[in-house]
């Protein structure tokens, strides 16, 4: 596809999810008033539920698209990155820290560890492959879901944590983001050459995973001050993205490590033809 088309295609799935996102964020407001940050500390969950469901059903067939036109890994980025740009307007994890219970997050992120699963492997295995994957052996890829070389892929999402805790200085909502949008890079970059022979479908999963974990970890070593532990400095680094932060991060920064880790790799396959 030439170039032109194939941007209007990607700017015009970025704009229509993120006013798909923006519609439902009024009904996850919180008892602050704000929206957000989270589904189950909105002051109507089932709503809120209905709400990002919805949006993102509507995202994901979008992104969907995107990945049957252009490529599955462009689908994803192109989801990560509405998602990421419409969640800047949620409330920050002070809110939850505040008013609310921080180890309550890990529900919402063990739903988006589903959620983009789901999104993983339509667009990755029933849309678009990514093309410069090579089995080991000819003719029997490794099963992306249940293979070793596939649970590698989500182990990678570990990988994550580090970039994650060294760039979220704070909770405000550009940085935050920034952090898992990197963290997710350092995933796909670490995926793709600890196991280069299996579709990324778990990889999101393994970031959005590796997040939610630490997140739980982090809440239940939190003190009994929050705001003197906030004002000085004490909350744990990983506890500072908010879910949406790190779905984002996955859905945009894993796809575009693994695909520039390609680039170090070089296969049998293209070694002989040199």
């Amino acid at each position: 596809m030439p170039a032109f088309p194939r941007w209007v295609i990607i700017v015009s799935g970025f704009v229509l999810i993120v006013l798909a996102y923006q519609i439902a964020w009024p009904w996850m407001q919180s008892a602050t008033g704000l929206s957000g940050p989270t589904v189950v500390q909105a002051i109507h969950p089932a709503q809120a539920v209905v709400a990002l469901l919805a949006a993102t059903m509507v995202g994901g067939v979008i992104a969907m698209t995107i990945s049957k036109l252009i490529t599955g890994l462009s689908g994803l980025v192109v989801m990560g990155a509405a998602l990421g740009w419409a969640g800047l307007s949620l409330a920050p994890m002070r809110d939850v820290l505040y008013h609310g219970s921080a180890a309550i997050v890990a529900v919402d992120g063990v739903a988006w560890c589903i959620v983009l699963l789901i999104l993983s492997w339509i667009a990755i295995v029933l849309c678009s492959p990514v093309p410069d994957v090579h089995p080991e052996v000819d003719g029997a890829p490794s099963d992306p879901l249940r293979s070793p070389n596939g649970l590698k892929m989500l182990a990678a999402g570990v990988a994550a944590l580090p970039v994650v805790w060294l760039v979220a200085q704070s909770d405000f909502r550009g940085q935050t983001l920034a952090a898992t949008v990197l963290g997710g890079v350092a995933a796909g970059f670490v995926g793709r050459l600890w196991s280069p022979n299996v579709q990324p479908v778990l990889l999101p999963a393994g970031v959005m995973l590796a997040g939610t974990l630490a997140c739980w970890v982090a809440a239940m070593l939190l003190p009994d001050a929050i705001d003197r532990a906030y004002t000085t400095g004490g909350i744990p680094n990983l506890l500072l993205p908010v879910p949406i932060d790190w779905a984002a991060g996955a859905l945009f920064g894993s796809p575009i490590g693994f695909h520039w880790a390609g680039s170090f790799l070089k296969h049998e396959c293209e070694s002989a033809a040199a």
